[in-house]
């Protein structure tokens, strides 16, 4: 259950090599740019906002089996946690019967348990039913600890067994986490019997997290990355040092500077998970796989990002996380 990590060999980054798109996840690709349905469709209501998120979804479909054979955003990235599940569900269900030739397997369909404490199979349960599957392809535990940061009731190496056994169970194919940092994935990379596949967390050049990737790389755990546009997306980034360095690269290549940060994430070693409700948007995001940074590019843009450290999502949760330390967990004490 381990991922298989790909690696770019010209110039020794774990990362995705410009015709490489995917990567493996308990023997099966996983696409390499995932769509997000999280912050913009946040407990998405009946209306306007549940038909938008349902049409946002098929079109992330129809540009992923458009572009490539599928190996491209046809990777959904879900959670309990987003309360829309439902929704999504039933877009993914739509478009299976509007395109019978992209059977279930051509999606790659994750999602996350926050309830730990309700007991991890029972929610896993209850969100196959919302998003009408059999199986999910990744399933990780959204946190380390409750919303709060209190910690869960259920110890970490316990809710591991309880992951495991969803595997064994046939309920999902992967395993992993998200939001862990160095001191909680020790808790169970050791006597783990099903590895983690990966650990999702926020990452663009402003929150790169070092000794968090190390570790990752160390353990084979793939580093999935959400927000990895938020020079762009970030009003309090604009005009940040990122812009200058992302920006010559843009015009080196003739990419648009989401392009260039997309391929940033790649090739240092993260899958970013992306999103947007502007359908012309997704060819823009999938068009990353025939042009690569030059080392030198890769290494202007981190050094810039790690002059300004900042963080935007789990903020409010008891002070669990520092900015972006430099010391080895990567978390506060």
């Amino acid at each position: 259950s381990r991922c298989r990590r790909c690696r770019d060999d010209t110039n020794g980054e774990t990362a995705v090599p410009r015709n490489m798109q995917h990567c493996v996840v308990a023997g099966r690709p996983i696409p390499a740019i995932g769509f997000g349905v999280g912050t913009a469709w946040f407990a998405a209501t009946p209306g306007p906002q549940q038909t938008e998120l349902a049409r946002s979804v098929h079109a992330a479909l129809d540009a992923g089996a458009t572009q490539n054979a599928g190996l491209s955003i046809c990777h959904i990235d879900e959670a309990e946690m987003y309360q829309n599940e439902g929704t999504t569900g039933a877009a993914m269900s739509a478009w299976l019967t509007a395109n019978p030739a992209m059977p279930r397997g051509s999606l790659f369909v994750t999602s996350k348990v926050m309830s730990v404490d309700d007991g991890i199979e029972s929610v896993c349960k209850r969100t196959l039913a919302a998003l009408q599957l059999s199986y999910l392809d990744l399933y990780l535990i959204h946190a380390p600890f409750q919303r709060s940061g209190a910690p869960f009731a259920t110890p970490l190496p316990e809710a591991w067994r309880q992951m495991e056994a969803l595997v064994d169970a046939g309920l999902v194919r992967a395993i992993g986490v998200s939001n862990w940092r160095v001191a909680d994935l020790r808790q169970i990379v050791d006597s783990a019997r099903i590895p983690p596949s990966c650990n999702q967390v926020e990452a663009h050049p402003y929150l790169q997290q070092p000794a968090l990737m190390r570790f990752c790389k160390e353990h084979s755990i793939l580093v999935t990355a959400y927000s990895p546009l938020a020079p762009l997306t970030k009003p309090a980034l604009h005009g940040g040092p990122v812009d200058a360095a992302v920006a010559a690269a843009a015009a080196v290549h003739g990419r648009t500077m989401a392009q260039v940060l997309l391929r940033w994430s790649l090739q240092t070693g993260r899958l970013p998970i992306t999103t947007t409700s502007k359908p012309e948007r997704l060819g823009e995001y999938l068009a990353i796989f025939d042009f690569q940074l030059s080392t030198e590019q890769v290494q202007a843009i981190s050094a810039a990002g790690a002059l300004k450290p900042q963080r935007f999502f789990w903020t409010k949760c008891g002070g669990q996380f520092k900015d972006d330390p430099l010391e080895e967990e990567d978390s506060a004490p």
